[in-house]
């Protein structure tokens, strides 16, 4: 008898984008867009002085090589929150492909006035509920920014902006908006769950302790979790860990560039903590662009 010496079901398709920015095509060929952004490195071109936000946006932010056509699809675009740095994209992605855009429900209204959405394309997501879409689950749950700035001593209070507007500037954003405030007030975390049940944990910002009492059954397959910069490797080990997921792939993890942080070497050390403890569980550095499967796999060991 000719045995076969591997098997393979593929449960995701996946590549990062930018910053929060993920593309994955389910089995079905559907594909959900997460935080749709990118801010190419040409809006710089020719110019020789910037301001302070202009110079963080260049050094952190902007990358070449990609452009809005190279997206597959964007059947359902689903948004963290709708800081300029997760949703620049959404209005052009929404006009390319007509997907539904899932949203923090207390921001729908300014996402589609922002980017000039139809109103019924926009679909508000509010914590504790499960909703039931065509090609997969999603439960939604509380989420809070991160106060990165509050710690480093850059607090801003409303009395202290220059205007309403404050925070909404850059990325192309059509401003005046409100993307800026409730970007920073209204933020959600997601479980997406396949018909396949392949489960993807997606989780922003801080108090992760708090999500983990929300998905403390559901053992995600895959957790998309928010490298914030001060988070070392033991800390960002005992997250995956306490998740409970067999893989980690990074969110926000464009800030190592403020610092020239090798996250290539980073993971590493994740992955090294976790083989001490024992654990499965690996974390994966995505490369920009690039196409990744993730399987279940029989392999002949011998083969």
């Amino acid at each position: 008898m000719d045995y076969k010496h591997n098997a393979h079901s593929t449960a995701l398709k996946i590549r990062w984008i930018s910053v929060q920015c993920y593309e994955m095509v389910l089995p079905n060929g559907k594909v959900i867009v997460t935080d749709p952004f990118y801010w190419d490195a040409s809006h710089y071109d020719g110019m020789t002085e910037f301001t302070k936000n202009q110079q963080m946006e260049k050094d952190v932010y902007a990358q070449t090589g990609f452009d809005v056509e190279q997206f597959t699809g964007a059947d359902y675009i689903l948004l963290n929150h709708i800081h300029g740095d997760h949703s620049n994209l959404v209005g052009q992605l929404w006009n390319k492909f007509y997907g539904r855009v899932l949203v923090p429900g207390d921001c729908a209204m300014e996402l589609a006035r922002t980017y000039d959405i139809p109103y019924a394309a926009i679909y508000p997501l509010y914590p504790g509920n499960t909703y039931y879409f065509d090609d997969f689950t999603l439960k939604v749950y509380p989420g809070a920014h991160d106060n990165r700035a509050f710690r480093e001593g850059k607090f801003k209070r409303p009395s202290q902006q220059v205007n309403d507007f404050g925070g909404s500037e850059g990325f192309g954003v059509p401003c005046p908006n409100l993307t800026g405030p409730l970007g920073s007030i209204h933020n959600l975390n997601f479980l997406i769950e396949t018909p396949n049940n392949f489960r993807i944990d997606f989780s922003a910002g801080r108090d992760y302790q708090e999500h983990l009492q929300h998905v403390a059954a559901e053992k995600p397959n895959l957790m998309l979790r928010h490298r914030i910069r001060s988070y070392s490797p033991e800390t960002y080990a005992g997250m995956i860990e306490q998740m409970g997921a067999q893989l980690c792939m990074p969110l926000h993890h464009n800030n190592a560039r403020a610092t020239g942080e090798d996250l290539n070497a980073y993971f590493e050390q994740v992955n090294q903590i976790l083989q001490s403890h024992g654990s499965p569980a690996r974390a994966f550095n995505p490369e920009p662009y690039k196409w990744y499967s993730i399987r279940t796999s029989i392999l002949d060991d011998e083969a």
